[in-house]
């Protein structure tokens, strides 16, 4: 983590959130309200709504990297303002790439996995 700029460690925990409420989104569409599903950490049998709780908790837990790494905002003045900042085409293209594919880009996905017990 020392490698990466400040700019690139916030970009890269802004985009977990985005991940993981596109994920909110489509378990919101995907299951309905009383569905029976299996969590993958544990094993154990849970509903729709604490599996949703369970991923709410980890948006959490990248704001409160996001308040660490910034000092609650404090460290980060003009950070995004930069008017000669070049937009990296590679990695937008990549981004959508991906998003295309259906597979998401967060690292943390593979804990926010479910299984329908129903199947």
């Amino acid at each position: 983590m020392k490698d990466k700029s400040l700019a690139k460690e916030i970009n890269e925990r802004l985009d977990q959130i985005l991940d993981i409420r596109s994920e909110i989104k489509r378990m919101n569409a995907d299951l309905t309200d009383d569905v029976k599903l299996n969590n993958m950490q544990t094993g154990k049998a849970t509903t729709k709504q604490e599996a949703l709780d369970i991923v709410e908790e980890m948006v959490d837990r990248i704001k409160e990297e996001l308040n660490e790494i910034t000092n609650n905002g404090k460290n980060v003045k003009d950070i995004f303002t930069n008017k000669y900042y070049i937009n990296d085409t590679m990695q937008d293209k990549e981004l959508i790439r991906k998003q295309n594919r259906n597979q998401p880009t967060n690292p943390n996905a593979e804990y926010i996995s479910w299984n329908n017990k129903s199947n």
